[in-house]
């Protein structure tokens, strides 16, 4: 619709210079004021018609545009939810933020815009020369040398300005990327003091983009200042051999003044060439940058004839799994253990083990480059993700509150659930005192990223939001990392009754929160160490055992000695009879 109204708003305007041309030689010949004025009503009645499609096909091209920029922006946001953990590891979230918003504006634009006006342009251009042509051939030929050269200058301009755009959109992304962990991060700027850095790294960025477009516009301001002299030389040479056809009279004078209107008309559609070749150079470059993600292939991909996954009973198998990142780094290497369903297993080791990739596959953030998975007997990756999901539940070390309610928050990802069930999972994860202490509650705002909240309380928002979604495995990823001894104790005592019935992993640092595991799994450099039992791994003398002497033992020797002396205290505090 759009189209066709765009090309239909042409006629009136290529019609007007055939009409003051017949106008002036009416004029001349007969000097018929009759004629004159049908003439002039029929010109103010075209101006007219022209105006109203003109402006109904602006509305519906900015409708189009508007309109393909929905779409762009929902499928780009749409895939960004289905790719793996895999491909934000090697993203910027600026960089992602300007693909979906500045990149896919630039496209919707063009083709909105750009393209669909564009079509009423090359009307113009076609209808316009066909008459130059019948009315002068040589004129007309001439003419279409001068429109040659335009084109040519266009082509060779947007070859120079495509790879210029690019730059410019990469660097935009960079430059919003600053911005993002700027907010993301302000308070550790504030608290280092890194003001001036911050402000003289978003200058450079902010320069960078300055200074690339500014070479874009410079190779545009080049170009219109060509096509002007251009255009220029071409209705000087049509006035002086125009004018010498009409004293030869070859032409009339309403010929030459119709021919010259059109070289008028010609104007709009040459000169927008070059603002179009603009446009269509930034939504190129825009284009690689949004099919780049929507494009990309994820790790993790749903098989096309996956089963639904039912509640599970929890039994999990590990087989031989390995895990590359990139092809080349192996952060897991034949990790091999089993766990059965309603048992606690505890992953244990140093920074960068591998403790929470192992989990991490079991939900299938990441996928094994070899061997398998297991829940009750189902290899992950023949499930649907969704019903996976549903399955496993996982407290991250690091929480994310979203900028919602207390309530929203816990009940995030649990459809269907009522207030009660928000306050029955806070009661769990040891919140409910301190929310209740608040003045609004459970509708309480929580701020962007919960930075209204401490640590701890954010970890056990997290772990309340997990046990509402009631799956029958849960996964603790360090999630008392943030809590103190006492609000631990409280918490572990409320998950022991929580897990009965679950398959639960425990990964932690700390020996006191993995002790009394049903399974302790070593890992070192993604490997299995040692297995066991708290009571096995202590008659070992491996990772385990260290880690014991090291935490542990000063603990139970500390506490030990305080009994005896206390004990001694009393013995010697007993009066005799």
């Amino acid at each position: 619709g759009t189209a066709v109204v765009r090309v239909v708003a042409v006629l009136p305007q290529v019609v007007v210079p055939l009409l003051l041309g017949t106008a002036i030689d009416e004029a001349l010949s007969s000097g018929l004021l009759s004629r004159l004025l049908l003439l002039a009503a029929i010109i103010l009645l075209m101006a007219l018609l022209r105006g109203a499609l003109f402006y109904s096909s602006l509305y519906l091209a900015e409708a189009s545009a508007l309109q393909v920029s929905y779409d762009l922006r929902k499928e780009f946001f749409h895939k960004l939810q289905n790719l793996s953990l895999g491909f934000y590891d090697r993203q910027q979230t600026g960089n992602l933020m300007s693909r979906a918003t500045v990149d896919v504006r630039a496209m919707g634009e063009y083709v909105g815009i750009g393209l669909l006006g564009g079509l009423g342009n090359v009307m113009t251009f076609v209808i316009a020369v066909a008459i130059m042509m019948v009315i002068d051939l040589p004129l007309g030929l001439m003419t279409m040398a001068f429109i040659a050269v335009l084109i040519w200058i266009s082509a060779t301009f947007m070859l120079r300005v495509i790879p210029l755009f690019s730059i410019a959109h990469e660097e935009t992304g960079r430059m919003n990327s600053v911005v993002q962990e700027n907010l993301a991060g302000v308070r550790v700027v504030k608290a280092f003091g890194a003001m001036d850095h911050e402000k003289a790294k978003f200058q450079d960025r902010a320069r960078a983009v300055a200074t690339h477009f500014y070479e874009v516009e410079k190779v545009f301001v080049v170009r219109q200042a060509v096509t002007i002299l251009v255009f220029a030389a071409a209705s000087a040479a049509i006035l002086l051999f125009g004018g010498r056809d009409v004293f030869s009279g070859r032409l009339t004078p309403g010929e030459l003044a119709t021919f010259v209107l059109y070289m008028g008309l010609l104007n709009t559609p040459v000169w927008h060439l070059g603002w179009r070749v603009q446009m269509f150079a930034r939504a190129i470059a825009a284009g690689r940058r949004v099919f780049e993600v929507l494009d990309a292939e994820s790790p993790v991909e749903e098989k096309p004839r996956a089963r639904r996954m039912d509640r599970v009973e929890g039994h999990v198998r590990f087989e031989n799994v390995s895990l590359s990142y990139g092809g080349s780094t192996e952060a897991l290497h034949n990790v091999d253990f089993e766990v059965q369903p309603g048992q606690t297993v505890a992953i244990l080791g140093g920074p960068g083990s591998g403790k929470s990739t192992v989990v991490h596959i079991l939900p299938r953030f990441y996928d094994a480059s070899s061997g398998r998975v297991l829940i009750d007997g189902a290899d992950v990756r023949d499930v649907t993700l969704d019903s996976l999901r549903k399955n496993v539940g996982i407290v991250h070390q690091d929480v994310f509150a979203f900028s919602a309610t207390i309530k929203d928050n816990i009940a995030y990802g649990a459809n269907g659930t009522t207030l009660e069930d928000v306050i029955s999972a806070a009661g769990v994860a040891n919140l409910s005192g301190f929310i209740e202490g608040l003045p609004d509650g459970y509708d309480t705002w929580v701020g962007e990223r919960g930075v209204t909240l401490s640590g701890g309380q954010r970890q056990r928002l997290a772990i309340a939001r997990t046990i509402l979604t009631d799956p029958p495995i849960l996964i603790l990823d360090d999630s008392m990392s943030s809590v103190d001894a006492g609000t631990e104790s409280l918490i572990q005592k409320a998950l022991a009754e929580t897990a009965k019935g679950r398959t639960t992993f425990v990964i932690a640092h700390r020996l006191s929160t993995v002790r009394d595991a049903d399974l302790i799994v070593v890992l070192d450099r993604g490997r299995v160490v040692e297995r066991g039992s708290h009571d096995e791994l202590l008659r070992g003398d491996g990772f385990y055992r260290r880690i014991y002497d090291l935490q542990i033992r000063p603990q139970e020797e500390s506490r030990r000695l305080k009994s005896q002396l206390s004990s001694e205290e009393e013995r010697h505090n007993v009066q005799p009879p």
